[in-house]
């Protein structure tokens, strides 16, 4: 019954407010990382963090690295593997709606989520982000945006988009 009731509730937030929950391979870790050109001190944030690997992989190249999830279960293990890799001075998994998280301080934003999800998301990111920032979305795009890199190396679903504003 519990899992039932988990795997329920999980299917409506996953429809309501992102995506469901698809692992990225290395490689596409690694090319997301490329393309975020991370810097030491840098503010990383991804929405829809899942099991943190994005947050982890860009704390562990000196960001300080916050992940946004819905999911609380995914929430839990993220922070487990945070507190086991040590990396809690500057790594974060935020229990919230990212429609709801002010990301004015982000110098570099990710995403792997829906493509209604990036039109919806759109606005906010135009509205909240600082010039310069630079944002990764992982299979889908963002329509109106001109990209400065279109990578291959994604998901079954799609190529990996870099985007500056």
């Amino acid at each position: 019954f519990l899992v039932y009731l988990y795997w329920n509730t999980y299917i409506r937030q996953s429809n309501k407010y992102g995506a469901p929950f698809v692992p990225l391979e290395v490689e596409v870790v690694e090319e997301v990382m490329r393309l975020a050109n991370i810097k030491q001190g840098e503010v990383f944030y991804e929405l829809g963090s899942g099991d943190g690997r994005l947050v982890i992989a860009a704390a562990l190249r000196g960001a300080k690295s916050f992940g946004v999830e819905i999911d609380i279960l995914r929430v839990l293990y993220s922070r487990a593997w945070i507190i086991l890799l040590r990396l809690q001075k500057n790594t974060h998994i935020l229990h919230k709606n990212f429609f709801n998280v002010d990301l004015k301080k982000a110098d570099v934003v990710c995403l792997y989520l829906l493509q209604e999800t990036n039109d919806a998301l759109e606005k906010k990111l135009e509205k909240e982000l600082k010039k310069g920032c630079r944002v990764i979305s992982v299979a889908f795009n963002f329509p109106h945006w001109k990209p400065k890199e279109v990578s291959p190396i994604g998901p079954i679903y799609g190529p990996t988009y870099y985007y500056e504003r």
